[in-house]
């Protein structure tokens, strides 16, 4: 009954600061859109609209877009970009009137960040913001609205930079349209060269300001564009140096899981770049102990002195290790849950079952990590791109049917010991999954042919320069 009781307490306290969120937020917009403190009788109308426009848009994103619900600090760089993009609209408004305010800086910096579904949100609330620093004039929030929800909508991806190029071209042009279509069915044809020069650079005087804010964004939040990934899965980062240097076989063993989680994620239409970057540095833990995991022993094994239980705690050590790493050097939100998710809470089944043989009294549940289980699709499919590698590389002789087994027996027995319940894969994502696995598996592992050796005298040429 008290467990109940905590749990209506804290969801009513969940459902206060939603309320107050509600009620506040628009009061923040609207100060800082008017960079006033002192109201008039304006303000009422002022807020009604900001306040419907942004519970009606944050309502749907706490809905739908899964990310607000995992990490906190989605909601707070919303809400910062948003009072942002609100404080820069009248500076630039004073400077170069209703043309020249800066609301595609907040969208496009929200859909780099947080995708396309955030990103036609905060259009909605900013092209508000617009209407009412204009007085509320629904041409500048129709024209502000459609071409920053059109550029997003027409533009493929934001992996590069030349992509929010490509957005601020699209919103420029449909910008342009919007403001001949305006004055010419509306108002009188009164059309200045200004106004449409305003119309035209404004997307890309936003669009180069979002990209010299988003560094500082993604460092502070943690939360990173896939332009940020990229950038960070160089493989030069100080982590992954240390991974080969201390951890060879788990930085190549991560590699190898790098291409396979890739291939997974373009198949089924998850983030790709995520999940290239993301098991670069799932393992970044066994920097700590690596002669303690196979990939990295040469003859030794550290194991066999120590009893099943401090083996388990060593092994299990390492994903609680990387998430210190993780924080230490800010690396994203997402990776850290990759790093603590791809294994989830499944047991470590090999020591559990020498503390068997060795007649301790033990359980399943002393054996397992900690978890949590994975909850996007690319932790998931990190979690199964992590098993099916470590299985196929037991096989003697690989071919294409026997890793395709193997990668179907891996990817069931997770599925039925329901890792993947959190993670939004369905079944047909599972299906292909297993398909794409196997093929970069069979390619990884084939055999090449062997070269015929030459009669022909070589020169040692190697030794001949060391003399």
């Amino acid at each position: 009954m008290k467990i109940l009781n905590l749990k209506i307490s804290l969801q009513d306290n969940k459902k206060v600061k939603m309320y107050l969120y509600y009620l506040l937020m628009p009061l923040f917009l609207l100060i800082t859109s008017k960079l006033s403190i002192t109201p008039d009788m304006s303000w009422i109308s002022a807020y009604i609209l900001i306040g419907g426009a942004n519970s009606i848009a944050f309502s749907w994103i706490n809905g739908h877009v899964k990310l607000f619900k995992i990490h906190k600090e989605y909601f707070w760089t919303y809400t910062f970009i948003l009072l942002l993009t609100s404080i820069l609209i009248p500076i630039e408004y004073r400077l170069f009137g209703l043309y020249g305010l800066p609301v595609f800086f907040g969208v496009l910096a929200v859909t780099a960040l947080m995708g396309r579904e955030t990103g036609i949100t905060a259009a909605i609330t900013l092209s508000t913001i617009a209407s009412v620093v204009s007085n509320g004039n629904f041409e500048i929030f129709a024209m502000y609205a459609i071409g920053s929800i059109g550029s997003i909508s027409l533009t493929k991806s934001f992996d590069k930079r030349i992509d929010f190029s490509k957005a601020a071209l699209w919103n420029s042009l449909i910008s342009i349209a919007m403001l001949f279509t305006m004055r010419f069915g509306f108002s009188p044809f009164e059309l200045r060269a200004k106004s449409l020069f305003l119309v035209g650079i404004n997307p890309f005087a936003s669009m180069f300001l979002s990209l010299g804010v988003l560094p500082y964004i993604e460092y502070v939040s943690r939360i990173y564009s896939n332009i940020g990934l990229i950038e960070l899965g160089n493989l030069g980062h100080p982590l992954l140096k240390q991974l080969l240097v201390k951890a060879p076989g788990t930085y190549f063993h991560s590699v190898m899981l790098s291409n396979m989680c890739e291939s997974a994620a373009q198949r089924i239409g998850a983030n790709y770049v995520l999940s290239r970057i993301g098991p670069y540095f799932h393992d970044i833990g066994k920097i700590k102990r690596p002669e303690f995991f196979s990939e990295n022993q040469q003859g030794v094994n550290p194991h066999d002195s120590i009893s099943p239980m401090m083996n388990y705690l060593i092994v299990a050590s390492h994903v609680k290790y990387g998430e210190e790493l993780s924080r230490s050097f800010r690396l994203p939100l997402l990776v850290e849950d990759m790093i603590k998710e791809h294994h989830g809470t499944r047991m470590v089944s090999f020591f559990y079952q020498k503390a068997l043989s060795e007649n301790l009294k033990v359980s399943p549940d002393d054996f397992r990590y900690s978890g949590p289980t994975p909850r996007t699709k690319e932790a998931g499919i990190t979690m199964l791109a992590d098993s099916c590698e470590a299985a196929v590389r037991s096989l003697k002789s690989p071919s294409l049917y026997k890793i395709q087994n193997m990668v179907e027996d891996v990817v069931n027995k997770i599925y039925n010991e329901r890792q993947l319940d959190d993670s939004s894969l369905t079944l047909r994502d599972t299906d292909q999954i297993v398909e794409e696995f196997s093929k970069v598996l069979f390619a990884m592992h084939k055999k090449r042919i062997e070269y015929p050796k030459t009669t022909e005298e070589v020169e040692k040429v190697i030794k001949v320069a060391k003399m």
